[in-house]
């Protein structure tokens, strides 16, 4: 999931997979060796991208518009509703100063329906079955044409991405096939007037979860 954001922007945390043993010295004991994977600091980030972090309360409106739409589609992409900009949570803040509007940048998506993790599962106030029952989560945007230029990058980079996954020998041949067929329902979406209409316009549903406060998200 973090190599796919990779692809889509700079302004995004690089990953770097690690094979990890451990040493209790004094027990003279190891454990592993098993994956794991290290991340950037958002300072690196920031720096890397000419900018500063920024650590401020703000509603998604008031980001850098084109940037917020776009990933909001990318955790839309992987199956992800565990984020909140408002509440900074999964989400980090950068800027060119402290008075621009902030880029937002992703980040923790165990609980993506693309990693679809045993343990995940959505919030309850969403109303959803599982992870991997997508939802768009962005705020209120009643013209489908402010998601074209996002719609017409992820196309652009279709083959990039299922090549991610095609390529990797860390994922079982069944991994695979269930990945690549969840990337298709993406696309055939965003590609749909009619779906797309649907699912990216469902913030604006009275009746619809998608200005929900959900637990625990305020109070971090």
């Amino acid at each position: 999931a973090y190599k796919i954001y990779n692809l889509i922007t700079p302004m995004s945390f690089r990953v770097r997979l690690l094979q990890v043993t451990l040493e209790d010295t004094k027990r003279k004991k190891t454990m592993g060796p098993f994956f794991a994977f290290m991340l950037e600091e958002e300072q690196q980030v920031a720096k890397r991208n000419g900018m500063i972090d920024v650590e401020k309360r703000i509603k998604p409106i008031q980001t850098d518009t084109p940037t917020f739409l776009t990933m909001a589609i990318f955790e839309y992409l992987i199956g992800n509703t565990d984020w909140s900009v408002e509440y900074m949570h999964n989400i980090k803040l950068i800027a060119a100063d402290p008075d621009a509007r902030p880029y937002t940048i992703p980040y923790d998506f165990d609980h993506a329906g693309i990693v679809n993790a045993p343990y995940a599962h959505p919030a309850e106030e969403l109303r959803l079955p599982n992870v991997v029952t997508r939802r768009y989560r962005g705020y209120c945007t009643r013209d489908i044409q402010d998601f074209v230029p996002g719609i017409t990058l992820f196309n652009r980079l279709k083959d990039s991405i299922y090549q991610l996954y095609q390529s990797t020998p860390y994922l079982n041949a069944g991994t695979k096939k269930w990945t690549l067929k969840y990337l298709d329902d993406f696309y055939e979406t965003i590609n749909n007037p009619a779906k797309l209409a649907k699912d990216f316009g469902y913030p604006c549903e009275r009746s619809g979860t998608g200005d929900v406060i959900i637990k625990g998200m305020n109070a971090n």
